[in-house]
């Protein structure tokens, strides 16, 4: 597991730096943000353009974000980090999308003792 977003591109540090920022402002009781998938990986894809089938498609990776909370209703946080979103996706230049998954801090220590898939 990397412990560092050094090995990201300028863009990406920025555009997380800002994420992070948007979501401490907006969340309270925010415990822990983790960046996990492609782009913690270094396996990202900035964009794949290719004709399928005479069909032009595109892909591009997006940011994985766990947000951990503590003493929040999960709904409730889902719809701060909505406004996470509106507010990023104001700036042209932001162009990477977002994929936030929030949790409880209890929640998410009962699935790691459990071995729970996702979070191990």
């Amino acid at each position: 597991m990397k412990t560092s977003y050094s090995h990201l591109p300028d863009y990406a540090k920025n555009d997380l730096q800002q994420i992070v920022t948007l979501i401490l402002e907006r969340v309270p009781h925010c415990e822990m943000i983790i960046l996990y998938g492609s782009y913690a990986r270094g396996t990202f894809v900035e964009y794949d353009g290719r004709d399928e089938f005479g069909i032009l498609t595109s892909f591009m990776s997006d940011y994985d974000l766990l947000v951990v909370t503590s003493n929040e209703d999960v709904r409730e946080v889902g719809h701060l980090l909505d406004t996470v979103d509106d507010k990023y996706y104001k700036r042209p230049d932001n162009q990477v999308p977002i994929q936030f998954i929030n949790d409880d801090i209890e929640k998410l220590n009962s699935d790691l003792s459990e071995g729970r898939y996702f979070y191990t």
